[in-house]
């Protein structure tokens, strides 16, 4: 366990778009998200079957917002990510028991496990996030053989780094909610004085 470990990878924008979808999923973002487009989508399914699918034009825009724009930001921000050299350039990663360093053509780093804010490990790999906008990612076909790697990230991160991030899904919704009554009744109070 004490040997270094090395790995070299290259992102491309699929890697990108799977820690995005990723990050949002364990931060609460895409459940908040999901249960509204659900909640909408039965209220839309309601007004449908009384004659009125769009009797709500506000509803109807905020619906599309909520739950269509949020997806493809998330994916043309990764997308957008992977443009930028920095991500794509081939970088070489030792791992030890005190931390890790990576290397490559524009930048070096030596990050210490404690450093480590936040632990995602899904299907798609390991994602290390160092600050609140900086992070490492390390796709699961790079890391075929290098189970040395997964035992030190689970061995020397804190326990509280791996746990799931306390989910702010209530309060995320009830925001939602108070932005979506907000819309409607301002909406709804301009049409109301242009028909009147």
């Amino acid at each position: 366990m004490g040997e270094p470990e090395k790995i070299e990878i290259e992102l491309t924008s699929r890697d990108m778009v799977d820690f995005n979808f990723a990050y949002a999923k364990s931060s609460g973002s895409l459940r908040t998200v999901s249960l509204l487009g659900i909640v909408f989508l039965i209220y839309f399914i309601v007004q449908l079957s009384r004659g009125q699918p769009f009797g709500s034009y506000a509803f109807s825009l905020f619906f599309i917002l909520i739950s269509v724009l949020l997806p493809i930001m998330l994916y043309r921000g990764a997308v957008q990510s992977s443009r930028n050299k920095f991500y794509t350039e081939k970088k070489i990663y030792e791992f030890t028991p005190e931390g890790f360093r990576m290397e490559s053509e524009s930048s070096n780093a030596k990050v210490q496990w404690s450093d480590v804010q936040r632990v995602i490990i899904n299907k798609h790999g390991i994602f290390l996030i160092i600050f609140s906008n900086a992070g490492h990612l390390f796709p699961q076909r790079f890391l075929e053989g290098k189970d040395g790697i997964r035992k030190m990230v689970l061995q020397y991160t804190s326990p509280q780094s791996r746990k799931k991030s306390k989910s702010k899904f209530l309060l995320k919704l009830g925001l939602y909610l108070l932005i979506f009554l907000v819309t409607v009744g301002i909406v709804q109070f301009y049409i109301s004085r242009n028909l009147g």
